[in-house]
């Protein structure tokens, strides 16, 4: 008998238990239950338990002060700007109206693709404007011609520089991806030197993308808080074998910047460190030839507004204005609402476009004079306009 009892009492708790696990049966015993002791009413619909974190984007019932601006303070000199151009594509035609539509006064065109004196020619020639500056890639493909590419591909940016380049572009292939007889090229690699001196010679700027937030670097779990950005493009990711570190990378870099004192570098995505804002303040304080830019970093800038505008204030000399793309009103009014507000708990992103983290920012409210350094001075200075 008493083992009939058990059996019995064993087979309901099964029961109970395969039942609990069905939201709606797990939430109508909670109600039942609560509401005989009148802490609950029963009734309505079944509420889900689990949605895709792609499909969260909440109401915020938080009522704040909305700043919708027109304009920027002053006309601005977009210093991370992409024409997008390569081999199978050619660049907008209406850029400069998008330009005047956005107050940009000068756009500085970042061209990956861009690597050799007839592809230089053929953009200068597609976008002749003086208000658009067009710097230049690294054309790695002289890695295939034996030891000597070094020399090659000094020699191709040199006339790139005398046909009136005023800057280079190096992407994160460089460090993480580029390789010669099998082995990653270190940013610090001394081969590279005669293409460094052509830098010096000629005075280009060097615009240079290292790496992505460190979270890149972390494995893709519940713990990393860009996963729905990561999950959404798996290849943005480098926890892969074989693949330096984060700081790897970094150290290579301000190996470079130390040894290149006669170069005068920007570290785009604001040095890598909009998420540590002590690194990024090391990297200004140790080398005077490196600036850096805010294109792509406001969502981290803006959920630490009192530090990031301590810090741009600080450094106002070293700061250029960049937005990462072709002048676009909607994603150019967050980030002028972003630096000229003090407006509080809004998306770092356009409406309908992806986000990296759920989660919003805050406006730094910057005095006028670093204002106009940061929306163009400091980028006038450096590409040597008026």
């Amino acid at each position: 008998m008493k083992r009939r009892i058990l059996l019995g009492l064993f087979g309901l708790s099964y029961l109970g238990l395969a039942l609990w696990a069905f939201p709606d049966i797990r939430q109508t015993i909670r109600l039942h239950v609560l509401s005989w002791f009148g802490a609950a009413s029963t009734g309505g619909p079944t509420i889900a338990e689990d949605i895709f974190l792609s499909q969260f984007r909440p109401d915020p019932m938080l009522k704040t002060r909305q700043t919708i601006l027109s304009h920027p303070f002053i006309p601005t000199v977009e210093f991370h700007g992409h024409l997008f151009t390569s081999p199978t594509s050619d660049p907008p035609e209406d850029i400069l109206t998008r330009m005047d539509q956005t107050h940009t006064s000068v756009f500085v065109n970042l061209s990956l693709f861009t690597s050799t004196p007839h592809s230089y020619q053929k953009l200068v020639e597609k976008q002749p404007s003086k208000r658009i500056f067009h710097f230049v890639g690294f054309n790695w493909k002289r890695m295939s011609e034996g030891p000597d590419f070094a020399q090659k591909m000094a020699s191709d940016l040199e006339q790139i520089a005398k046909m009136g380049g005023r800057g280079v572009k190096l992407w994160k292939n460089f460090g993480l991806m580029q390789k010669y007889e099998g082995k990653l090229v270190t940013l610090d690699d001394p081969r590279l030197d005669p293409v460094w001196d052509v830098c010096a010679k000629y005075h280009l700027l060097v615009a240079v993308h290292t790496a992505d937030p460190p979270v890149f670097f972390l494995p893709v779990d519940e713990h990393n808080e860009r996963f729905e950005e990561l999950g959404r493009r798996p290849e943005w990711s480098f926890h892969k074998p074989g693949l330096p570190s984060f700081d790897d990378v970094m150290q290579q870099r301000d190996r470079l910047f130390t040894r290149r004192k006669d170069v005068t570098f920007v570290a785009l995505h604001f040095g890598e460190f909009a998420h540590d804002l002590s690194r990024a303040q090391d990297l200004l304080d140790r080398h005077p030839n490196v600036y850096v830019d805010i294109a792509q970093r406001i969502d981290e800038l803006g959920r630490q507004p009192r530090a990031a505008r301590e810090f741009l204030i600080k450094n106002q000399n070293r700061i250029l204005y960049g937005t990462d793309g072709l002048p676009d009103p909607e994603k150019l009014k967050i980030y002028w609402r972003f630096l000229e507000t003090d407006d509080e708990y809004f998306d770092y992103f356009p409406a309908g476009t992806n986000r990296k983290g759920v989660w919003k920012i805050y406006g730094v409210k910057l005095p006028p004079d670093v204002l106009r350094k940061i929306y163009y001075s400091n980028a006038a200075r450096l590409l040597r306009i008026q």
